[in-house]
Formats: structure tokens, sequence, C-alpha cells
């Protein structure tokens, strides 16, 4: 008998779950067709209008100042600076808060400068491979590599001067220096051949530190003296060069004046 009621419990206890789950089921499903009828807002908890249309402001300014599309203002510093300073070297890098001018003010050493910094008065405000832009009292000028040749650095966007080939008389034609060789490169940077490249000894040029090891000059691996040579003799037109080193295992590019 005991066998037999407790069977008869648990049989109404599974009609009783199946009956729950039947009602619940049930009004589920009056919800349901309660809301495919449009009565979904009757008696319910609904958002008021004026929350669901507000509008939605996205702030811009961050992403604007990053300067995805350059910077508007750069190429509007057509002017030199009349700072009286001398652009030494430059460290380009990508991103740009890490690149590095170096200059030299009045007669004092040179001295790094990055974007942001004050320069005599003036803030550096972006910095190139071969010039730095600075906003000197809200006019955009630029500060270059001085030329080695003694003409004045043209205007960007503008064409350079055309050079003035009239001899005089009773002057004989000057005959034009040779272009620097490779050797005479390195050994002003104070440089011994390593694997790889050259390294950098004591008293570096501005841009560079001891130990530092060059790659490439212009593009051309220091492994190849004929190409080193080519690339020697083009950036001396320039009047500087473009210098790829490894520092601390990571390769960077420098500007240097060649003279």
């Amino acid at each position: 008998m005991i066998v037999v009621e407790r069977l008869r419990w648990r049989e109404r206890w599974a009609d009783w779950l199946a009956a729950a789950a039947i009602v619940s089921v049930a009004f589920a499903l009056a919800g349901l067709v309660w809301r495919i009828a449009g009565h979904a807002g009757t008696g319910a908890i609904t958002v008021p209008s004026a929350a669901r249309t507000r509008a939605v402001i996205v702030d811009t300014g961050p992403a604007l100042a990053w300067a995805p599309f350059g910077s508007p203002t750069a190429a509007d510093a057509t002017s030199p600076t009349a700072i009286q300073a001398v652009l030494k070297g430059v460290v380009f890098a990508r991103p740009a808060e890490l690149s590095i001018s170096f200059v030299s003010i009045g007669n004092e050493a040179a001295k790094p400068f990055k974007v942001g910094d004050a320069l005599a008065g003036a803030q550096v405000t972006e910095i190139r491979r071969d010039r730095i832009i600075l906003n000197n009292g809200g006019r955009l000028e630029y500060l270059a590599f001085p030329d080695p040749f003694g003409q004045a650095t043209p205007t960007p966007g503008q064409a350079a001067p055309a050079p003035n080939f009239t001899v005089q008389p009773s002057a004989a034609p000057a005959a034009a220096p040779p272009p620097p060789s490779a050797q005479t490169v390195l050994s002003r940077l104070n440089a011994t051949p390593v694997a790889g490249g050259y390294a950098i000894g004591a008293n570096p040029p501005p841009g560079m530190r001891a130990g530092d090891v060059i790659q490439s000059v212009n593009g051309a691996a220091l492994t190849d003296p004929s190409a080193v040579n080519a690339a020697i003799a083009s950036a001396a037109a320039s009047g500087q060069a473009q210098v790829t080193i490894l520092r601390d295992g990571k390769p960077n590019t420098v500007s240097i004046p060649i003279r």
C-alpha cells in the first residue's frame, strides 16, 4: 500500500507541473497575440517619443586630431623664417611624434626639438625630411637645411632660381669640386665597418648616436661601394642625404647635410 500511495503522489506532482507549464505557455502566447494585434502600448511601460527620437551626437574631435587627411595648413608655410637659427639634422619617423629636429640657435650648439616644442619664440608644428614648419605668432614659416653652395633655399611651390652662368672676361672659370666619396663621408661620421654596415663611433653628428649602424645612403646599401659613391654624388647636388641607420634593432631614416 505504501508503494502504491507514493506512485500516486508522484503522478499528481507530474500532472501539476504539466499544468503549470501549459498555463505559462498560454500566457506567453496571449501576450504575443496581443502585441501582433497592435495593442503593445496598452497597459505597458513605454519610452517617451522624445527620448526615442533624441539625436545621437558623435564627438569627431579626437578623430580629427589625428589629422587622417594631413595638415590643412602646413602647405601655407611658404616663407622662410627670420629666426636666426640653423637646421643641423632631422630624424624623420612615423608616427610624427617620434621625429626629432636638431637646430642651432645663434651661436649655441644644436639642440633637439620635437613637434610642439618652443623654438626662439615660435612653435614647431611639423618636422619633414628637409625642413621644419614653425608657427611664429600665428604665421606659418619654414626652416630648411642650409644650401651648401650658398644659394637661397627655394620657397615650396616655386621654381628654383636659374643659375647664373655668366663668366667675367678677366676671371677663369672655377672647376667644380669633385663630390665627396663614400669613404670621406664615413670618415666624417667616424664610422667603422661592422656586420651589415658601418657603426658610428664617438662624437656622432646631430641625429645620430654612438653605436648606430649605417645600412644605406639614399637607398644604396653599403655593401656595394660603387652604388654608395653614386648615391653620395647624387646627394651632393641636393646638399643632403637620406641615411638609414639601425638603432636598437629598429631602422630609422636620418637626413644629414653633405658638405
